[in-house]
């Protein structure tokens, strides 16, 4: 317990919970929203639904991404600045998974813009958020190998290693 580190502790649960919350979301609309909403609403009525549900929803989801990169920067440089944790394989995975949550967040935010530049996004939400959906598992299975990597580094300290994200 010497070497618990709480700011780590709750910048990981931040950072999870972010996650959970901007996933979550998606995956209701997905999964729940979009099917009932498109079965029982005429196009007027589910246009103006879907545009009250944006106003809510861009200010929860710009907070959840600012949160991801703010507490996931934080724990990289925790991480790599000294570097706790040999760069290879470790950068080049965590590279993947920066990438594929970039994307998420540029199809999450999409989404949630009324920008006539995402006109063809918004006219097929049903594809894009099967491909966010699909990056965001992708994301989480990364950073299953990623804490692996971690826990068989043994450059990296125990206690660092199992609260680092």
């Amino acid at each position: 317990m010497d070497n618990f580190n709480w700011f780590l502790l709750i910048s990981r649960w931040i950072h999870i919970l972010s996650a959970i919350t901007a996933v979550g979301g998606a995956a209701y609309v997905r999964f729940a929203l979009l099917p009932a909403a498109t079965s029982t609403l005429n196009d007027d009525v589910h246009e103006r639904l879907r545009e009250a549900i944006r106003l809510r929803w861009m200010k929860i989801l710009h907070a959840c991404i600012a949160l991801l990169l703010i507490t996931g920067g934080l724990n990289f440089w925790i991480l790599a600045v000294p570097p706790k944790i040999h760069p290879l394989p470790y950068h080049p995975i965590f590279g993947v998974k920066l990438l594929a949550a970039i994307a998420v967040f540029w199809i999450a935010i999409g989404l949630s813009s009324r920008s006539q530049a995402f006109a063809k996004m918004h006219a097929s939400r049903k594809k894009w958020l099967n491909i966010l959906l699909t990056l965001a598992a992708a994301i989480v299975l990364i950073s299953g190998i990623l804490s692996q990597v971690r826990a068989h580094d043994p450059g990296m300290h125990s206690a660092a290693a199992s609260t680092i994200q």
